[in-house]
């Protein structure tokens, strides 16, 4: 048999968008010869100390700026996925 072409057809579908937890694991090492313990520094972050990464705080400032979509709403959508985000964590 040889190859006569072929066809294509696309098709376009939506998958929701979903959440993920990135989990960042540094090990803590000691030296036993001196007692010194190291850890590698944690990665940089949009808020320091903070929890959401730099994908959901640009979600909710678009869904709230951009797509006109107030707190409460943005919450009740959040919790429907599985994620409990209070609106004064969304603030």
């Amino acid at each position: 048999m040889r190859r006569m072409g072929e066809d294509v057809t696309e098709q376009l579908d939506y998958v929701p968008a979903s959440f993920r937890v990135v989990r960042h694991v540094r090990p803590r090492l000691s030296c036993r010869s001196c007692e010194r313990i190291v850890q590698a520094p944690l990665p940089s972050m949009p808020i320091e100390r903070g929890r959401p990464g730099a994908g959901s705080l640009a979600h909710v400032s678009v869904s709230k700026y951009a797509d006109h979509s107030p707190l409460y709403r943005q919450s009740g959508i959040y919790a429907r996925q599985g994620v409990d985000l209070a609106r004064s964590t969304l603030a």
